[in-house]
């Protein structure tokens, strides 16, 4: 064999072994410069997701002092309103909530996990009645006009008054007390909760199924209150399960209240925001607002408990009403039974706080307004605006566009009411899609004025 050949013949296969490791170098150099890329885009994506995810991982941790008394953490600042009221931003972590042994160690959610669609629900302004704008100014709330809001991070929390107590609802909703598609019904008194309230509501027809959440908008009124130490007048939202008499009703309640024993020098015959809820039939759990361990905040610029500003009371004879809107949603996610207020969701209910209200389905939704009485005989205290239903826009009070979540198709329908339930129709009534207003989608009207100026109600005689 010819040694140069055989030179040449070996000298090919270095040539193309010297090729291919240039092609294996050129392709390890191209795979390490993706790599590169795309470890600078997980990076990128990485902190993405850091930024969108630090919220949530946020969890509820209990402040705690030498009392041992649940109690929110410390505020990072506070502000005076022009109302005389006191607000502090204390951290959202060591909020109330966290007291709660059903809570211990819990992520706060900052919106609802799922899409919630209200499917064939909408918000229009009244139509054929005034031109004038209805929603409150602005922001409907003092704490956000002047000061914007609590920083990042923190939430508000009314400042209670010294020496105020911790006050509780007593009496279970009117469905659970005898309501019925009648015009009328029964409200026994109860020796140990005091005088039976009153109540001029309207409620949806059971369903096997159960409903995922309610909502409407409220007109935003203030009532003449008859005996300011110890009487309250409110419009409100009933998300319920369970049963008064078993013990176990729950409740997710959220709406405005008059109530001047509970904000005696912030603005006492106004309307106040408040939030309560209760699972054992409003016997030893839940409390109004942020007053105890339950309902997580975690917004920050609604002050449950605060005041709604400004509002319609009868002497002012306008031509329109102050209103806003509120839902109550249940949210898989989370868990739990979150609250949109004018379109911003405020916090939750979180599910294991409740029994029957825990799986997310509620047996009985109400709409309407609530009286607690001094004494069992009728009271001069209003309801709603003051005035009868029959008054109309805009006159009497009134809740709109009134709406539920049905958990069987899992779609929202404007309600269909089975009827009004009243106490007493000498002192309150409700008026169902009274006026014809076509964009109102199911509305009612409710209120009167019990017994101020009306004869019919003051000789009513009350039930033992």
């Amino acid at each position: 064999m010819d040694p140069t050949r055989l030179l040449r013949s070996s000298a090919r296969p270095a040539r193309s072994l010297q090729l291919g490791w240039r092609v294996v170098v050129a392709m390890t150099c191209i795979q390490l410069l993706l790599l590169l890329v795309k470890s600078s885009q997980a990076a990128g994506t990485s902190s993405t997701l850091q930024e969108e995810v630090a919220p949530s991982s946020r969890r509820l941790q209990a402040y705690r002092d030498s009392t041992n008394v649940a109690r929110h953490g410390p505020p990072s600042e506070s502000f005076q309103l022009s109302d005389g009221s006191w607000v502090d931003c204390v951290p959202i972590e060591q909020q109330i909530a966290a007291h709660e042994p059903n809570l211990q160690d819990h992520i706060i959610r900052m919106q609802p996990s799922s899409q919630i669609l209200m499917n064939n629900i909408f918000l229009p302004q009244i139509d054929n009645v005034s031109d004038k704008q209805q929603q409150l100014p602005q922001h409907p709330q003092l704490f956000a006009r002047e000061h914007g809001g609590c920083r990042e991070g923190f939430i508000p929390v009314q400042r209670s008054e010294p020496n105020r107590q911790l006050f509780r609802k007593h009496q279970g909703p009117a469905a659970d007390r005898g309501m019925t598609s009648t015009t009328s019904m029964k409200n026994p008194t109860s020796a140990s909760n005091g005088p039976a309230h009153d109540y001029a509501v309207v409620a949806v027809p059971s369903t096997t199924g159960g409903y995922t959440g309610q909502g409407g908008v409220l007109s935003v009124n203030g009532p003449y209150i008859g005996e300011p130490s110890s009487e309250f007048s409110l419009s409100q939202l009933w998300t319920i399960a369970g049963s008064y008499q078993l013990e176990n009703l729950n409740t997710a309640e959220v709406g405005w209240q008059v109530y001047p024993a509970f904000h005696p020098s912030q603005q006492p015959l106004a309307p106040h925001l408040f939030v309560y809820w209760t699972r054992d039939a409003y016997l030893s759990t839940g409390c109004y607002n942020l007053n105890c361990p339950g309902f997580v905040q975690v917004n920050s610029t609604w002050v449950l408990g605060g005041t709604l500003a400004p509002y319609t009371t009868l002497a002012q004879k306008a031509k329109f009403e102050y209103e806003f809107s509120i839902f109550i949603v249940f949210d898989s996610g989370t868990p739990g039974w979150w609250l949109q207020i004018q379109g911003t969701w405020v916090g939750y209910w979180p599910s294991s706080i409740y029994t029957t209200l825990k799986a997310g389905r509620a047996d009985d939704l109400e709409w309407g307004g609530e009286i607690a009485p001094a004494s069992t005989t009728p009271t001069t205290t209003g309801m709603g605006s003051g005035a009868f239903a029959s008054a109309g826009y805009p006159v009497a009070a009134y809740q709109r566009n009134v709406s539920y979540g049905d958990a069987a198709s899992g779609n929202w329908y404007y309600a269909s009411f089975t009827g009004e339930a009243v106490t007493n129709t000498n002192c309150y009534t409700v008026g169902i899609q009274q006026g014809g207003y076509t964009n109102w989608g199911s509305y009612f009207f409710f209120g009167g004025p019990g017994a101020l100026n009306n004869p019919a109600c003051a000789n009513t005689v009350l039930d033992p």
